[in-house]
């Protein structure tokens, strides 16, 4: 049985085309998908829709945020990682060649790469 978040997220988006009225009820587990869906409504029916002040100011919010996320300095250039192969060291427990493995640090959004070995799964020394 699976487990059900323990937060949902609710928002309606209400337009009036000439004598229709059309209700957008978006459920989402994230609130910035959730407002992404809203602006998305909003944009299909730009020219006759008055969203409510509140979800205005989320909306406001989450644009604000992402800007603020694009504005962000670039990530630095990746350092030259350490030579695959000849120049591999060996894994001080079982003897075996390390290989190389890369990632991209999530706070610092740094390329980082380091050996580990794939036999007893431990990390080389630096």
């Amino acid at each position: 049985m699976s487990e059900q978040p323990q937060t949902r997220f609710h928002g309606k988006v209400r337009v009036q085309v000439v004598d229709t009225l059309i209700e957008v009820n978006i459920f989402d587990d994230n609130r910035e998908n959730l407002y992404l869906e809203i602006q998305n409504a909003i944009a299909q029916f730009s020219h006759d829709i008055k969203p409510a002040t509140a979800a205005q100011r989320e909306i406001a919010r989450a644009e604000q945020a992402a800007a603020a996320r694009k504005a962000a300095p670039p990530a630095p250039a990746p350092s030259p990682a350490p030579k695959q192969g000849a120049n591999a060291p060996t894994c001080l427990n079982c003897g075996e060649e390390c290989k190389l493995v890369r990632w991209t640090d999530k706070p610092s959004l740094k390329a980082m790469s380091r050996y580990k070995c794939s036999h007893c799964d431990t990390w080389a020394p630096k």
